[in-house]
């Protein structure tokens, strides 16, 4: 039987602020039947903070710190908080209609347990909690829909859900930076519960490596073909169009 054919994005390392943009433009063209369901990997540079869609940039993190530590402030179109991203990781988002995805849920556990990483989703009695409810730092939070290796996160995923379709960004730490986290987000100094990958796979796996793993993962559970594909004419003209609004001015941390 022929598998059905989803498109796969290799983006490598790029601006978090075109990132975001890149994203959502896949939704749109998605959503207007011009692309199949895709899976996008890419990694960031230079450093950026991404907030979630509706999160205060000023309460949740010192913009000031961040235009110090050449660290870009971007909004993501997904909920969720804030995130501090660097070439040390593997983002990869999905787009796909909410009738193909059907119960499977979009958690890339096939493709981590490729690379030797016994993962599994928050139980639900240890998401959330009163003091999760005021930090701003996505991986001192465990959700639902989050990833965690033991009691520590590893995997953090917002979506965003459109006219039946959905768009879902995960971010994967290859290492948790924990020494800017007191400069650059707005909490408690008090060390979260999570790991990158390489500590969790106890091995210096590499983007490549994961970004091999994570399609794989894909494909078996999903039942498809990933092929290497390109975006459109259209979806990098609207990525282009998209980009400025993701960028958070430094002074104000508002839209530009």
């Amino acid at each position: 039987m022929t598998r059905e054919v989803w498109r796969y994005l290799d983006s490598g390392p790029q601006p978090g602020a075109l990132s975001m943009a890149t994203d959502e433009a896949m939704l749109e063209a998605h959503l207007r039947g011009e692309t199949p369901p895709s899976l996008r990997v890419y990694t960031w540079h230079p450093r950026a903070v991404s907030l979630g869609r509706f999160q205060d940039a000023q309460a949740s993190v010192d913009l000031d710190e961040c235009r110090r530590l050449g660290a870009d402030v971007v909004r993501r179109p997904t909920g969720g908080r804030a995130i501090l991203h660097t070439e040390d990781e593997v983002t990869f988002s999905i787009v796909v209609s909410e009738r193909r995805l059907g119960t499977k849920g979009v958690m890339n556990v096939a493709g981590l347990r490729l690379l030797g990483v016994d993962a599994r989703l928050v139980e639900r009695s240890a998401a959330g909690g009163p003091a999760a409810a005021h930090d701003p730092a996505c991986f001192a939070v465990k959700a639902r829909c989050d990833l965690v290796v033991g009691t520590e996160k590893l995997l953090g995923s917002a979506q965003v859900h459109r006219d039946g379709a959905i768009l879902q960004q995960n971010s994967l730490p290859l290492r948790i930076r924990l020494e800017d986290w007191g400069r650059l987000f707005r909490r408690k100094p008090v060390p979260p519960a999570a790991l990158g990958l390489r500590d969790a796979a106890g091995a210096e796996v590499s983007y490549q490596q994961v970004a091999g793993a994570l399609k794989a993962g894909v494909e078996e559970v999903f039942g498809v073909q990933l092929v290497a594909g390109g975006l459109s004419d259209e979806e990098i003209a609207r990525a282009a169009a998209l980009a400025p609004a993701a960028t958070l001015a430094m002074a104000g941390g508002d839209a530009i």
